[in-house]
């Protein structure tokens, strides 16, 4: 078995423990420090796993040598400092979705990233997981030939959960940040940047987005539709459709899921879900992965990606006249 890959946790809400849960299943993994605003919740987070310390010392925390990697799952609008200070102490970082609030920060973290020379990776957990793999070598192998369209939403009725970082402004709340970065990530990997774009949103009391629609259009025709919502449930499947097929990825597209390929000729090629857990440690064992090989980006979502993403999420924004 390999030594320990230690990982100190900034944050103690839902994302937080999923990651800690989901690490449970790798022999090598394990979260060795926490660090929280409070150190009662702190110390609350850290009495479910052995021999893990809990911090509330922001300093302490980033000097403490028992860490390998940082887990960022704080607000959005917490990303870019905590990943940048993470980085001048030479710890790599793993970065929760959305990676930052807007271009300028995810620019300023890669900047950091690069001249510390330390690792850093975009949570987008979608990336690095097995359906994900097969459907990048579906698209490679032409089974499906030009891509014509994409549709994708992801929407969940959050009305009744009281978290204040969905719904604050100075949080970076709303349907985009907090659920469109899937839809618009996915969307990228498979057609990349868009020529041009549309997009509506119905906004809330509080000036963030309850739900936003989008349409991109790309300079090879294609185009694809996409929403995202707070407000009402939603499939949350994805579809590529080419001249000679489409793949189906069932619900929940971002997570580990089933995926059927359907070509004209009505022949299938079934990936099934055979995923124990979340799936959140994929991106995990990429950073030890990256760690080993010295390379301060993962090739599975890499900076210059994590660039183009925020640069369509900051166009979206600007259509529906969101700021931050």
């Amino acid at each position: 078995m390999k030594k320990n890959f230690k990982w100190g946790i900034i944050g103690t809400g839902g994302i937080a423990n999923a990651f800690a849960q989901d690490l449970i299943h790798l022999k090598n993994h394990k979260v060795t420090s926490v660090l929280s605003r409070n150190i009662d919740t702190a110390k609350k987070f850290t009495s479910k796993i052995l021999d893990c310390k809990p911090y509330d010392n922001e300093k302490l925390f980033f000097e403490d040598k028992n860490i390998d990697a940082i887990y960022i799952a704080t607000p959005n609008t917490l990303h870019a400092q905590q990943s940048i200070k993470a980085l001048q102490h030479k710890k790599p970082v793993l970065c929760e979705k959305p990676f930052a609030i807007n271009l300028k920060e995810t620019k300023d973290m890669i900047k950091a990233s690069k001249k510390n020379n330390t690792a850093l990776l975009e949570a987008m957990w979608t990336r690095y997981l097995p359906h994900i793999k097969f459907i990048k070598n579906i698209l490679s192998e032409n089974k499906i030939g030009k891509i014509h369209s994409l549709s994708a939403c992801h929407g969940q009725n959050l009305t009744s959960i009281d978290n204040p970082r969905l719904w604050k402004k100075n949080l970076g709340g709303g349907a985009l940040l907090d659920l469109g970065i899937y839809v618009v990530s996915f969307t990228q990997m498979v057609l990349g940047t868009p020529k041009s774009l549309v997009a509506k949103a119905l906004f809330t009391n509080e000036g963030v987005d309850a739900k936003t629609s989008m349409i991109f259009k790309y300079e090879n025709g294609a185009i694809a539709n996409l929403s995202c919502t707070m407000y009402d449930s939603q499939p949350n499947r994805a579809i590529i459709s080419g001249e000679k097929g489409w793949i189906e990825i069932d619900p929940t597209f971002y997570a580990p899921t089933s995926v059927k390929v359907i070509t004209k000729n009505k022949r299938e090629i079934i990936f099934a879900n055979s995923y124990k857990g979340h799936g959140l440690r994929e991106q995990a064992k990429e950073m030890e992965n990256c760690i080993m090989k010295n390379n301060i980006e993962s090739k599975k979502m890499s900076h210059s990606e994590s660039i183009e993403v925020m640069k369509i999420m900051d166009r979206v924004r600007n259509e529906i006249g969101l700021e931050y």
